[in-house]
């Protein structure tokens, strides 16, 4: 069965040149829709073009929707570029608004910290205007968890909250302060990794150093502008930051040696795999049952009814 598609716009998400076996240039698209919807697509004879397709472009389509080896594809005909047309519709988004969590997570700073050097800390960063305005929309991640538009910022606030919590039943052993503020900067170098008008490519500084640099690097700019920081304090920080995967074959260059350190890589962890289970089941379109086994968790994942249901 065939399905004609005739102008319908897309962004380019992720793009793949080749060549087949006579020669003739093909490309290999994934593309996103206004209702965020991901298509695998394909376009032969792509030297035909008008114009140098990349990452990010806004296009309108015209082909065939084919199956082919099991697996729907579209087939691209015709393709041209769309100028003025803003990226961000064909972005998944969070389904939370980002300036409610942004004020949530503000106000759970101000109320949880206590530290003088961490309130001056924290402050230089709320009146970056430029880094704030990228960690309300930037994704946590390209693909893995919270791989949407304010991804980063929901994320973040998740860690944050249960860090804060975590601190109740663990108050005698670890200082609240640097947890807290160790959760909100684990991973704001990511809004200098990823690139959101390229549909989350990778940008050349996240390539080249990575968030966790990117992340310190930035947190100590703005230690420095603040007389007498500590030298304890600014390593505590950046050792979160840097050992907030948990295991050198993760990517982290250390591994946790503090009580808000490994806290702080167990929360984050949890947040992003609980994240993982919610899109696997979205994915799947899984109520109630078992899900397709997923590559990247490397099993199949169980829904079973919530405690709501149940009563």
């Amino acid at each position: 069965m065939e399905l004609n598609v005739n102008d319908k716009k897309f962004m380019i998400m992720e793009l793949n040149k080749n060549v087949t076996r006579d020669d003739r240039p093909y490309l290999r698209f994934v593309l996103s829709d206004v209702a965020n919807k991901l298509t695998k697509a394909i376009m032969f004879d792509s030297n035909k073009l008008h114009f140098e397709p990349d990452k990010g472009n806004i296009v309108a389509i015209a082909g065939i929707i084919q199956n082919y080896n099991g697996q729907f594809q579209l087939k691209i005909n015709k393709m041209d570029k769309l100028d003025d047309i803003n990226y961000y519709d064909f972005l998944p988004k969070s389904v939370f608004d980002k300036e409610s969590m942004f004020n949530e997570l503000v106000s759970l700073l101000h109320k949880n910290i206590s530290d003088q050097y961490m309130e001056k800390l924290v402050a230089l960063f709320l009146e970056d205007s430029k880094a704030v305005d990228l960690f309300k929309v930037s994704p946590a991640a390209k693909s893995i968890h919270h791989a949407y538009v304010s991804g980063l910022l929901e994320h973040t606030l998740s860690v944050v909250r249960l860090a804060i919590d975590i601190c109740k039943y663990y108050k005698e052993l670890i200082n609240k302060d640097i947890l807290v503020v160790g959760s909100l900067f684990h991973d704001i170098g990511k809004i200098f990794e990823l690139d959101i008008s390229k549909g989350f490519d990778y940008t050349d500084s996240g390539k080249l150093l990575g968030h966790l640099i990117l992340g310190i690097d930035l947190v100590n700019g703005y230690m420095h502008k603040i007389p007498n920081f500590p030298i304890e304090l600014k390593n505590l920080i950046g050792h979160m930051i840097a050992s907030h995967h948990g295991l050198l074959e993760y990517g982290s260059p250390e591994i946790p040696k503090t009580n808000e350190a490994l806290i702080l890589h167990y929360i984050d962890d949890m947040d992003s795999k609980i994240n993982n289970f919610k899109t696997v089941f979205e994915r799947d379109g899984v109520s109630k049952g078992w899900s397709s086994y997923d590559r990247i968790l490397e099993r199949q994942l169980f829904k079973h009814i919530s405690a709501k249901e149940m009563s």
